[in-house]
């Protein structure tokens, strides 16, 4: 068994589980002095965040964007809950636990209705003051609360609009209308200037809802711009000002640098530990087999053909097949297709696993056990929608088995490669997906939003690799992959 420096690894694993326990205090004391209730309206479920001390409090609806959730929203939310807001997260139609298709090609006002929905519900509340009730909404939400704003019998006070795209606004209409974007988020960017521009420019009387403004977060971009305290913070004075109360200063350090210390925490407490249970003699073995047999030769080739061909097919499948939707879902069969075609060219080309062991699968699930609790458990408490409600999760096994070739493929391919070598190996596959994926995202129908999240891709191999590392099984590390990644896919992505 390899033991070398057991003392030290221990020393390390106890540090790592003193930074969990300790980001974990931190989270549950993140939900002091707010109420959470879980509601529905019109099939729209609604989470309410309800500052403890609440009466006759302003309320405001926040709603994601494609492919996002009332969770992605939680921590903008809590911003505005600590100032004195009642908020209302709705997951919008296909999206989360909302079991109602999307179906925005006939239906554009479906997500307008949800917003609607979600405002009804909250003027309802009896900590709620009706005749102060606002509007947030990011990227594909800023459009549905612009519309729900203008077309709306209920009294709103403000709309913030968050990475908008394209709306119908006027210099009176929404009222008192903040436009947002992050600085590194070109086109939407773009767009917040020209909606501001069709709103009659900046300036504006709050009294009379004429107010409009433009902020740009500097150092964001399309998903950061959500994590953002600057963002948060413009939103709360645009809109404490229109309710007309005075917010509670900020008291709490951003959720998110929690949720990090846990996954880092937990990503070293796993590396200082596995390599107790490993055989350093059948890593030395398998690595030498590898190399006999040309298994890991020349990866970033192999990955550079099989992605090129795999992009090639793709674009091909779709002239002959419409894609968009298949499967009944957005965005994440046509991903999951694009890496099985790319896996199964990468194996053609020689890079060829080991037969797998008996041991294999047990140290599979043990490392998606590992990137769950790192990732996904305290993730679900503050902004990932990441356990699948039951009606998705058929999904699940479908979508893993068609990624796990790619991710077999990619763990055969680092087999024996460690440190730097491993390190530049990792990130030149990372950087070759990416390029790949994205032709196929710029021309196959229904993809492109995977342009916007392509950027991301690198983490999210980055996170089972570092887990996989210490034991280097093709299968076993291949699996804990192609799961993290169907479980990704399968929790993200809108049902049609």
């Amino acid at each position: 068994m390899h033991t070398s420096h057991p003392a030290l690894r221990i020393i390390t694993a106890l540090l790592a589980l003193a930074v969990i326990i300790t980001a974990w205090i931190m989270v549950i004391d993140t939900g002091q002095g707010v109420e959470q209730r879980q509601l529905e309206r019109d099939g729209v479920p609604v989470t309410l965040l309800l500052p403890d001390d609440a009466r006759h409090a302003p309320g405001v609806v926040v709603a994601h964007g494609f492919a996002g959730s009332a969770q992605l929203m939680r921590t903008w939310g809590l911003a505005l809950a600590d100032a004195g807001f009642v908020v209302a997260l709705p997951d919008l139609s296909g999206h989360g636990r909302n079991r109602a298709p999307l179906d925005w090609w006939n239906d554009p006002e479906q997500f307008q209705r949800d917003v609607q929905s979600a405002l009804t519900l909250l003027g309802e509340q009896p900590e709620v003051d009706a005749e102060r009730l606002s509007l947030l909404g990011h990227s594909l939400g800023a459009g549905a609360v612009i519309d729900a704003a203008m077309d709306t019998t209920q009294p709103i006070k403000a709309v913030v609009a968050v990475s908008p795209g394209q709306s119908e606004v006027t210099p009176e209409s929404p009222p008192n209308l903040l436009l947002m974007a992050g600085a590194w988020e070109g086109p939407f960017l773009e767009a917040a200037q020209n909606l501001l521009e069709k709103a009659g420019g900046p300036g504006g009387d709050p009294t009379a809802g004429t107010a409009r403004a433009l902020e740009v977060i500097p150092g964001v971009e399309h998903i950061g711009v959500l994590f953002s305290p600057q963002a948060h913070a413009a939103s709360i004075q645009w809109l404490a000002q229109v309710s007309e109360i005075s917010p509670q200063p900020a008291s709490r350090i951003s959720p998110m640098l929690w949720w990090l210390l846990n996954l880092v925490g937990t990503i070293v407490l796993w590396r200082a530990l596995a390599p107790l249970w490993v055989d350093g003699d059948r890593l030395r073995l398998d690595t030498a087999q590898a190399q006999a047999h040309g298994r890991t030769r020349r990866p970033l080739v192999r990955a550079a053909i099989s992605g090129a061909l795999a992009t090639l097919l793709l674009i091909g499948i779709g002239e002959i097949i419409y894609l968009d939707g298949i499967g009944g879902i957005l965005v994440s069969p046509q991903f999951a297709l694009w890496l099985a075609l790319a896996g199964g060219i990468w194996l053609a080309l020689g890079t060829r696993p080991p037969r797998p062991e008996w041991p294999d699968l047990a140290w599979g699930p043990i490392m998606l056990g590992v990137l769950v609790l790192g990732f996904g458990v305290m993730g679900a408490a503050l902004w990932l929608a990441w356990w699948p409600p039951l009606h998705r999760l058929p999904y699940l096994p479908i979508l893993t088995l068609l990624i796990l070739p790619w991710a077999v493929a990619f763990a055969t391919a680092l087999q024996g490669r460690t440190g730097w070598r491993g390190l530049g190996v990792g990130l030149g596959v990372a950087l070759i997906t990416m390029v790949t994926v994205g032709v196929a995202a710029a021309i196959v129908d229904g993809m492109m939003f995977l342009l916007i999240i392509l950027p991301l891709l690198p983490v999210m191999l980055a996170l089972p690799l570092l887990v996989s590392r210490p034991i280097q099984r093709p299968w076993a590390d291949g699996f804990a992959l192609a799961a993290f990644l169907g479980w990704t896919l399968t929790v993200m992505f809108p049902l049609i």
